[in-house]
Protein backbone atom coordinates (compact mmCIF):
# COMPACT_ATOMS: atom_id res chain seq x y z
CA UNK A 1 0.00 0.00 0.00
CA UNK A 2 1.48 3.78 -1.07
CA UNK A 3 -0.09 6.51 0.62
CA UNK A 4 -0.58 9.48 -1.16
CA UNK A 5 -1.39 13.00 0.79
CA UNK A 6 -2.55 15.87 -0.58
CA UNK A 7 -1.65 19.53 1.26
CA UNK A 8 -3.02 22.80 0.70
CA UNK A 9 -1.78 26.32 1.59
CA UNK A 10 -2.78 29.68 2.13
CA UNK A 11 -0.16 32.13 1.17
CA UNK A 12 0.10 33.75 4.73
CA UNK A 13 0.19 30.26 6.18
CA UNK A 14 3.65 30.16 4.17
CA UNK A 15 5.24 33.20 4.91
CA UNK A 16 4.27 32.77 9.27
CA UNK A 17 5.92 29.24 8.16
CA UNK A 18 8.77 30.32 6.38
CA UNK A 19 8.40 28.03 3.54
CA UNK A 20 9.92 30.56 0.95
CA UNK A 21 11.74 27.78 -1.63
CA UNK A 22 12.27 23.67 -2.31
CA UNK A 23 14.48 23.20 0.65
CA UNK A 24 12.06 24.63 2.95
CA UNK A 25 9.15 22.16 1.35
CA UNK A 26 11.58 19.62 2.27
CA UNK A 27 12.56 19.76 5.82
CA UNK A 28 8.20 20.63 6.41
CA UNK A 29 7.62 17.62 4.63
CA UNK A 30 10.00 15.65 6.79
CA UNK A 31 7.89 16.32 10.04
CA UNK A 32 4.84 13.64 8.51
CA UNK A 33 7.04 11.39 9.24
CA UNK A 34 9.02 12.12 12.30
CA UNK A 35 6.98 10.23 14.60
CA UNK A 36 8.79 6.44 13.16
CA UNK A 37 11.79 6.18 15.14
CA UNK A 38 13.79 4.89 12.26
CA UNK A 39 12.89 8.07 9.55
CA UNK A 40 13.93 10.43 12.47
CA UNK A 41 16.83 8.95 13.23
CA UNK A 42 18.07 8.71 9.64
CA UNK A 43 17.23 12.56 9.07
CA UNK A 44 18.78 13.75 12.17
CA UNK A 45 21.72 11.02 10.65
CA UNK A 46 24.88 13.41 8.66
CA UNK A 47 24.03 14.22 5.32
CA UNK A 48 26.27 11.08 3.87
CA UNK A 49 24.72 8.56 6.00
CA UNK A 50 20.91 9.46 5.43
CA UNK A 51 20.56 7.40 2.29
CA UNK A 52 17.19 8.53 0.25
CA UNK A 53 14.39 10.75 1.15
CA UNK A 54 12.28 8.07 2.23
CA UNK A 55 9.40 10.19 0.26
CA UNK A 56 8.58 11.26 -2.82
CA UNK A 57 7.01 15.05 -3.21
CA UNK A 58 5.81 18.00 -5.29
CA UNK A 59 5.04 21.80 -5.22
CA UNK A 60 2.81 23.48 -6.87
CA UNK A 61 1.31 27.17 -6.52
CA UNK A 62 -1.45 28.62 -7.81
CA UNK A 63 -3.28 31.59 -7.79
CA UNK A 64 -4.95 31.62 -4.16
CA UNK A 65 -2.96 28.85 -2.99
CA UNK A 66 0.02 26.09 -2.69
CA UNK A 67 -0.42 22.65 -2.95
CA UNK A 68 2.09 20.07 -1.73
CA UNK A 69 1.60 16.12 -2.55
CA UNK A 70 3.62 13.42 -1.27
CA UNK A 71 3.96 9.75 -1.43
CA UNK A 72 5.33 7.73 0.50
CA UNK A 73 5.41 3.49 1.62
CA UNK A 74 5.39 5.25 5.00
CA UNK A 75 2.46 6.07 7.46
CA UNK A 76 2.22 9.76 7.58
CA UNK A 77 1.06 11.66 10.38
CA UNK A 78 -1.07 15.12 10.42
CA UNK A 79 1.74 17.44 11.78
CA UNK A 80 0.18 20.43 14.23
CA UNK A 81 0.67 22.78 11.61
CA UNK A 82 -2.11 21.65 9.20
CA UNK A 83 -5.40 21.78 9.95
CA UNK A 84 -7.82 18.96 9.21
CA UNK A 85 -9.69 21.26 5.72
CA UNK A 86 -5.94 21.04 4.74
CA UNK A 87 -5.44 17.14 4.16
CA UNK A 88 -6.53 14.38 2.05
CA UNK A 89 -5.21 11.26 2.43
CA UNK A 90 -5.64 8.17 -0.32
CA UNK A 91 -4.60 4.64 -0.30
CA UNK A 92 -2.92 3.48 -3.24
CA UNK A 93 -3.61 -0.14 -4.04
CA UNK A 94 -1.77 -2.84 -6.20
CA UNK A 95 -4.60 -2.84 -8.11
CA UNK A 96 -4.39 0.75 -9.34
CA UNK A 97 -0.87 -0.28 -10.17
CA UNK A 98 -1.98 -2.95 -12.42
CA UNK A 99 -3.20 -1.17 -15.44
CA UNK A 100 -1.46 -1.85 -18.75
CA UNK A 101 -1.66 1.77 -19.79
CA UNK A 102 -1.32 5.23 -18.16
CA UNK A 103 -1.42 9.02 -18.80
CA UNK A 104 1.00 10.35 -16.71
CA UNK A 105 2.28 14.14 -15.17
CA UNK A 106 6.27 14.29 -14.44
CA UNK A 107 7.82 17.16 -12.79
CA UNK A 108 11.60 16.17 -13.19
CA UNK A 109 15.10 17.31 -13.01
CA UNK A 110 16.62 15.97 -16.23
CA UNK A 111 20.58 15.83 -16.03
CA UNK A 112 23.64 14.05 -17.27
CA UNK A 113 26.57 13.39 -15.23
CA UNK A 114 29.82 14.75 -16.58
CA UNK A 115 33.41 14.76 -15.44
CA UNK A 116 34.57 16.89 -13.21
CA UNK A 117 38.95 17.82 -13.15
CA UNK A 118 40.78 17.60 -10.23
CA UNK A 119 43.42 20.48 -11.26
CA UNK A 120 45.74 17.09 -11.07
CA UNK A 121 45.76 16.57 -15.05
CA UNK A 122 42.68 13.54 -13.59
CA UNK A 123 39.17 13.62 -12.70
CA UNK A 124 36.82 13.49 -9.30
CA UNK A 125 35.29 10.48 -8.41
CA UNK A 126 32.23 12.30 -8.58
CA UNK A 127 31.52 14.41 -11.51
CA UNK A 128 29.06 17.24 -11.54
CA UNK A 129 25.63 17.32 -13.37
CA UNK A 130 23.99 19.29 -16.15
CA UNK A 131 20.37 20.03 -16.50
CA UNK A 132 19.28 18.68 -20.20
CA UNK A 133 17.72 21.87 -21.26
CA UNK A 134 16.81 21.23 -25.23
CA UNK A 135 13.74 19.40 -26.68
CA UNK A 136 15.33 16.60 -27.84
CA UNK A 137 17.96 15.64 -25.27
CA UNK A 138 14.96 16.07 -22.83
CA UNK A 139 12.42 13.41 -24.71
CA UNK A 140 15.71 10.96 -24.69
CA UNK A 141 16.13 11.18 -21.17
CA UNK A 142 13.35 10.12 -20.68
CA UNK A 143 13.01 7.43 -22.77
CA UNK A 144 16.51 6.15 -21.42
CA UNK A 145 14.73 5.90 -17.79
CA UNK A 146 11.54 4.22 -19.24
CA UNK A 147 13.77 1.22 -20.53
CA UNK A 148 15.45 1.13 -17.23
CA UNK A 149 12.44 1.63 -15.28
CA UNK A 150 10.07 -0.76 -16.92
CA UNK A 151 7.50 1.82 -19.19
CA UNK A 152 7.43 3.69 -22.66
CA UNK A 153 6.00 6.48 -23.85
CA UNK A 154 3.08 5.97 -25.94
CA UNK A 155 3.43 7.19 -29.32
CA UNK A 156 0.15 7.43 -29.74
CA UNK A 157 -0.17 10.49 -27.56
CA UNK A 158 1.93 13.12 -28.50
CA UNK A 159 4.77 14.27 -25.33
CA UNK A 160 4.24 17.86 -23.51
CA UNK A 161 7.45 19.08 -22.66
CA UNK A 162 7.28 22.47 -20.81
CA UNK A 163 9.60 24.96 -20.70
CA UNK A 164 12.35 24.93 -17.99
CA UNK A 165 12.14 26.72 -14.15
CA UNK A 166 14.50 27.69 -12.07
CA UNK A 167 14.33 26.77 -8.49
CA UNK A 168 17.03 28.58 -6.48
CA UNK A 169 17.61 27.87 -2.68
CA UNK A 170 19.02 28.00 0.65
CA UNK A 171 20.70 25.17 2.27
CA UNK A 172 22.85 25.61 5.36
CA UNK A 173 24.03 29.28 4.31
CA UNK A 174 24.77 28.15 0.72
CA UNK A 175 22.70 29.19 -2.62
CA UNK A 176 21.61 25.85 -4.67
CA UNK A 177 19.98 25.51 -7.82
CA UNK A 178 17.69 22.97 -9.01
CA UNK A 179 15.99 23.09 -12.92
CA UNK A 180 12.40 21.70 -13.23
CA UNK A 181 11.32 20.07 -16.29
CA UNK A 182 7.42 18.69 -16.66
CA UNK A 183 6.63 16.09 -18.74
CA UNK A 184 2.61 15.31 -19.60
CA UNK A 185 1.93 12.22 -22.01
CA UNK A 186 0.91 8.41 -21.54
CA UNK A 187 2.65 5.40 -20.95
CA UNK A 188 3.06 1.75 -21.70
CA UNK A 189 4.13 -0.47 -18.56
CA UNK A 190 7.13 -3.04 -20.02
CA UNK A 191 8.08 -4.82 -16.88
CA UNK A 192 5.49 -4.08 -13.96
CA UNK A 193 7.73 -5.33 -11.20
CA UNK A 194 10.29 -2.01 -12.37
CA UNK A 195 6.92 0.29 -12.44
CA UNK A 196 5.60 -0.17 -9.67
CA UNK A 197 9.00 0.67 -8.08
CA UNK A 198 9.75 3.72 -10.00
CA UNK A 199 6.42 4.99 -8.79
CA UNK A 200 7.33 4.44 -5.11
CA UNK A 201 10.84 5.63 -5.44
CA UNK A 202 10.75 8.42 -8.51
CA UNK A 203 13.01 8.90 -10.96
CA UNK A 204 15.62 11.22 -11.88
CA UNK A 205 17.67 13.62 -9.94
CA UNK A 206 16.85 15.64 -6.76
CA UNK A 207 13.74 13.60 -5.50
CA UNK A 208 14.10 14.76 -1.88
CA UNK A 209 13.88 18.39 -3.01
CA UNK A 210 9.84 18.09 -5.02
CA UNK A 211 11.60 16.29 -8.28
CA UNK A 212 10.76 12.73 -9.47
CA UNK A 213 7.07 12.25 -8.31
CA UNK A 214 5.16 10.21 -11.23
CA UNK A 215 1.23 11.18 -11.49
CA UNK A 216 -0.32 8.73 -13.08
CA UNK A 217 -4.13 7.85 -14.34
CA UNK A 218 -4.96 4.69 -15.65
CA UNK A 219 -5.74 5.46 -20.34
CA UNK A 220 -7.17 3.30 -22.75
CA UNK A 221 -4.75 3.94 -25.38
Amino acid sequence: MINLMKLSFGYEQLAKERIHDNYAWHKKAWTLFEHHPELKERNNSPQKDKGPTPFLSRYTLKSSRAELLILSVFEPLKPDWCGDDQWQLIRIDKNYLSQPSYFFDLYANPTKSVKKTDGNGGYTKNGRRLTLMNDLSQREWLSRKGKSHGFQPADEIPLQIRKPVNHRFYRNGKKGLHIGVRFQGALHVTDRSAFEKVIQEGIGSAKGFGFGLIMIKPAQI
